[in-house]
């Protein structure tokens, strides 16, 4: 069985490696993972063209170290709260723009953005209850917000999630 910084370190390649395909494709372009600095978490490459990639997650209360305790070797399983649960698209969304605006205003990416420019940002979004209705609430809570312009340190923000088994990217329309 993995310890938890392995599993961190697998679900991170595998969110990066589906948003790095999403982007491929709706861009046009061949980016490969040329280096993994941290910060940034990827510096991509493509032909001579680089740009970086970010990876975070937004995480129901709770469910992260549900998913994680459970998978590891080095940690007790500590389950997620039983009972009732309610608001769960609002916390969600509310993780997301938290994340979002921390990752926005990190000055360790002032150098990178220098160097090449805006760059990508993959928000995994980790929640039992994902559905096109927690990204409705999402877009709401960012037009709530007034809509911040991203494009001075993101080109592009994309969702990662899990479906059909598979992980998955989209690209977020808030940005």
């Amino acid at each position: 069985m993995a310890t938890r910084r392995e599993i961190n370190s697998q679900h991170e390649k595998a969110v990066m490696d589906a948003a790095l395909h999403a982007h491929n494709q709706r861009m046009g372009t061949a980016f490969s993972i040329e280096t993994q600095p941290d910060p940034p978490d990827a510096i991509l490459v493509d032909s001579g063209n680089r740009t970086w990639m970010e990876h975070t997650d937004a995480f129901y209360p709770g469910w992260a170290e549900d998913i994680t305790s459970y998978a590891a070797s080095d940690k007790s399983h500590k389950p997620m709260a039983r009972g009732l649960h309610s608001d769960m698209d609002e916390q969600l969304a509310e993780a997301f723009i938290r994340v979002v605006v921390k990752k926005f205003g990190n000055e360790a990416y002032r150098p990178t953005i220098e160097k090449y420019g805006p760059g990508i940002l993959i928000v995994g979004l980790e929640s039992p209850w994902l559905d096109a209705e927690t990204l409705r609430v999402i877009n709401q809570k960012w037009a709530d917000l007034g809509q911040p312009d991203l494009s001075s340190v993101f080109s592009c923000v994309y969702f990662g999630y899990r479906a059909g088994g598979q992980n998955r990217a989209e690209l977020w329309i808030g940005t």
